[in-house]
């Protein structure tokens, strides 16, 4: 009785697990613009010299070239040493002053982050 017993409980817990439970987790579907943040900044020229962020945008991701990020994403803390994919929203902003950026950039979810 207790060995049928046994062999009843580890048939249910085998069989009732879920494989979508036990899976990676699921491919995330962006909301917005995916940005991928290089692992280090370059000194840009803007209004004044500063440090950009180097990022790809849609087909660029995975290639060599990276474009200089004059402006900030809120909501999204760098951390040198590290590659980021992220999802933005970007909205255009009515009136920006002249020395600003005309689009504004927000962290919707960070896909991943990952060393280079």
């Amino acid at each position: 009785m207790i060995k049928t017993s046994l062999y009843i409980s580890i048939f249910l817990l085998v069989f009732n697990c879920n494989p979508s439970e036990i899976s990676e987790e699921e491919e995330y579907i962006p909301q917005g613009t995916v940005l991928r943040v290089n692992s280090y900044t370059e000194t840009c020229q803007g209004l004044i010299e500063m440090q950009c962020l180097l990022v790809q945008e849609g087909d660029q991701i995975g290639t060599d070239r990276w474009e200089f990020f004059y402006t900030t994403i809120d909501g999204f803390d760098y951390e040198e040493g590290f590659l980021y994919d992220l999802d933005v929203k970007i909205t255009e902003i009515e009136n920006p002053p002249a020395d600003a950026s005309s689009l504004r950039y927000e962290l919707i979810k960070l896909i991943e982050k990952f060393r280079p």
